[in-house]
């Protein structure tokens, strides 16, 4: 996709007004991005199974009955299922489809339980703290966004306004779904990486409640403490980044561990394994090969790791990077369109004196990245009245 044609939707007002003009205005492309989403998940099973194409509805009906997700989302982020309702009472569709939408890595451990070849690779990021003796230059932090390609062209960035509860922020997402990365005026700056080694919980909250209501922190003190308290509902690696610090934490069912890297500048990289030693794998499934997820890390670490003073452009070409082309660092070829091996978004925060996050809608090998500052002004966003 070309970034300057992802729609910019300004979101404001309660969380039901900001759920229902999300949907008014996206109402024809979250129907197809339902579309699109059902027929992803009916491409992992064969005819009799639940999650064959011509059971898909009873694959879904598994996956909530099974589950109990909403029960943490309502204690923990109740303005977010707001949201969700908001979402499927304007495009007029199940609130099921909306909310299964934001229960991505969710559904890929339930398939993986139903011993589907669901996706365990995905995600490569990065905090760049910056370090003694570069005082006045800015750290940096970011990831590709490693998705399903049927995503391409659904790319949305959501500008949610300041509230009493919670500043400005920038969202990348797809059409219909509540987040999967994103910056705040605060200069709070979250990634993920899947880490389905780690122990889930069908009763924990899901990753992108999670990165959602990370995003309506005001300190990193303030993110760790979130990330402690609550239940996890999927084993994930969350970098939390400030113009002063970069935290990396491996979290799982079992609990948070805080992982420091050995880097003689304090940088973190993370992709899809766990580099916590004490985390537990308990899973009753078979992960996949991982050597995508360690040649990313060494193909980032290697760009980045050992360099005085990164540039903007030297993130930009880690990211973009096809230095093992089996396995590269920016995906951009995916044939089969499944949910393997796509790069549906790159991000970087820039925290300088304000801060900053260059985005690019597509495998930046082959996308071009646009700034986003935080301010109302932008000519390209789509604002809501509410």
């Amino acid at each position: 996709m070309n970034t300057l044609k992802m729609p910019v939707l300004e979101l404001s007002g309660s969380p039901k007004e900001r759920g229902q003009f999300y949907g008014d205005v996206f109402k024809f492309e979250i129907g197809e991005t339902i579309k699109l989403w059902l027929n992803d998940l009916g491409n992992y099973g064969r005819d009799g199974d639940i999650s064959s194409n011509k059971n898909i509805k009873r694959y879904l009906e598994s996956f909530f009955s099974e589950t109990s997700y909403l029960s943490s989302i309502q204690q923990w982020a109740p303005n977010l299922l707001e949201e969700i309702n908001g979402i499927a009472e304007a495009v007029e569709q199940p609130r099921e489809y909306i909310l299964g939408l934001s229960l991505i890595d969710e559904e890929w451990i339930f398939g993986l339980h139903h011993r589907l070849n669901k996706p365990t690779e995905k995600c490569t990021g990065f905090g760049l703290p910056v370090h003694a003796g570069q005082a006045g230059r800015a750290g940096f932090a970011g990831q590709n966004m490693d998705i399903a390609s049927w995503v391409d062209g659904k790319q949305v960035l959501l500008r949610l306004a300041e509230s009493s509860a919670s500043p400005e922020a920038l969202v990348f997402s797809i059409a219909g779904c509540i987040g999967l990365n994103g910056l705040n005026a605060s200069g709070i700056g979250v990634t993920c990486n899947t880490l389905s080694q780690l122990q889930h919980a069908v009763d924990g909250l899901p990753v992108i409640f999670i990165i959602r209501k990370l995003l309506e922190k005001t300190s990193v003190d303030e993110a760790e403490i979130f990330l402690r308290t609550i239940k996890h509902a999927s084993g994930q690696n969350y970098i939390v980044s400030s113009a002063n610090e970069v935290r990396c934490f491996e979290c799982s069912a079992y609990g948070v561990n805080a992982y420091v890297s050995d880097n003689e500048y304090g940088r973190v990289f993370h992709t899809n394994h766990p580099l916590t030693k004490s985390q537990t794998c308990n899973n009753q499934f078979e992960v996949s090969d991982s050597s995508s997820s360690t040649e990313r890390l060494k193909s980032i670490n290697n760009r980045l790791g050992a360099k005085e003073d990164i540039s903007l452009a030297d993130i930009k070409a880690a990211l973009a990077a096809h230095d093992n082309p089996i396995y590269p660092v920016s995906r951009d070829f995916n044939p089969d369109k499944s949910s393997i091996g796509f790069t549906a978004g790159a991000s970087i925060y820039e925290f300088g004196d304000s801060p900053k996050l260059h985005i690019a809608s597509g495998p930046p090998c082959k996308t071009r990245f646009e700034v986003f500052n935080f301010s109302n002004s932008d000519a390209s966003s789509i604002a809501c009245k509410g």
